[in-house]
């Protein structure tokens, strides 16, 4: 078997467009890049939808998520008077942000269902640092420091506003939004934009490194206050194990128009949920046949992964190792643990290595 008829089953093909948004015509023929770790989007890359697994509680937060959702209808009128923010909270690497996505893939079905009645609403899909949604986009200045919070509020407006031109929202409306001084009468204004034109605002907001508790719950606290009428704010939050996701979000707890999804640490059951996200073969034969599932329940108290993330590499790493196996070989414990312990040997040596000394004394 050579690579030209491999692609490996576990790699995640990465959307056309850093910010959601198709550039040049592909004609249907162009197939996107694969990647080891890539946030599952399925709103915009369909395929994803069948490699996305119930991991870490995600199915639970997801029903959850459309049970606490408003009907379409009470979120287009304006009924309720605000719009939404989604709180998406967990430890670095579980998987917020594919959950982010699954949850405006759900939304833009549920609009898509009502269009009928509803007009036909134009669902304004914005990730505001790319479809990787990596904080740093938006939350470091030009010399590679922490931005301040107006600024990172700046840049999050103007990603916004990227969106409404490639929408074809009028220029001028557009630019006074941006050049508005007060946010919040810039996001009052972006929401009269979006009834007149029968829009729905999905805004992705990342993880920002806040260091700083009080900081993020003001920076929640704005955000809420941004949420007017069919403007809907995703924000994702990490935290580490010494702090709760009822902790998170304790300053927006008793608001209506917040939902807050938490994802917790990893089971002995999510190795074997997560072995059934291999993509669907589509270059050829891959080699591999069904996982075992009690060799991998076992692996669990040996490996213990600390996330998502690390699921998604070593499952990869141990799938392109196959691909050069004799016979078809199944993807467990044995096959996974030259790949885990790589890693883990390399995390240890990190861990051990001294910290070089600062400069300047």
């Amino acid at each position: 078997m050579t690579s030209s008829d491999w692609a490996n089953p576990y790699g995640v093909r990465k959307p056309y467009g850093a910010n959601g948004a198709d550039h040049g015509d592909h004609g249907g023929k162009a197939r996107a890049a694969l990647s080891a770790d890539h946030p599952l989007v399925p709103w915009k890359q369909p395929d994803h939808l069948h490699q996305w697994v119930d991991v870490d509680h995600s199915r639970e937060e997801l029903d959850r998520f459309g049970t606490s959702w408003p009907p379409l209808g009470e979120l287009l009128d304006g009924s309720s008077g605000h719009g939404r923010v989604v709180i998406v909270s967990g430890p670095p690497g579980m998987g917020k942000t594919s959950l982010i996505h699954r949850c405006i893939h759900e939304v833009r079905q549920r609009v898509a269902a009502a269009a009928a009645w509803a007009g036909d609403p134009l669902p304004v899909c914005v990730p505001t640092a790319g479809l990787a949604n990596d904080g740093r986009r938006i939350s470091v200045d030009p010399d590679g420091a922490f931005a301040p919070t107006s600024l990172i509020n700046a840049r999050i407006r103007r990603e916004i506003a990227k969106s409404l031109r490639l929408h074809d929202f009028p220029e001028s409306r557009v630019q006074s939004i941006v050049a508005e001084e007060d946010p919040f009468q810039a996001y009052s204004d972006m929401s009269e934009l979006l009834v007149q034109h029968n829009a729905l605002l999905l805004a992705v907001i990342p993880h920002i490194r806040w260091n700083d508790a009080a900081l993020r719950a003001r920076f929640l606290s704005t955000c809420l206050s941004n949420a007017h009428t069919r403007i809907v704010l995703f924000v994702e939050v990490s935290h580490g194990a010494a702090e709760t996701a009822r902790e998170v979000a304790a300053t927006l707890s008793d608001s209506a128009a917040v939902t807050h999804l938490a994802l917790r640490e990893l089971n002995s059951e999510d190795i074997w949920r997560f072995s059934h996200s291999a993509r669907a073969s589509d270059d050829g034969p891959n080699g591999l046949v069904k996982p075992d599932r009690s060799s991998l329940m076992a692996a669990h108290s040996e490996w213990r992964p600390s996330d998502v993330r690390e699921l998604r590499t070593v499952f990869h790493s141990a799938a392109d190792a196959l691909r050069s196996a004799p016979y078809p070989w199944p993807i467990d414990a044995d096959a996974l643990r030259p790949h885990w312990e790589r890693r883990r040997a390399g995390r240890d040596a990190l861990l051990r290595a001294p910290i070089p000394p600062r400069s300047g004394g």
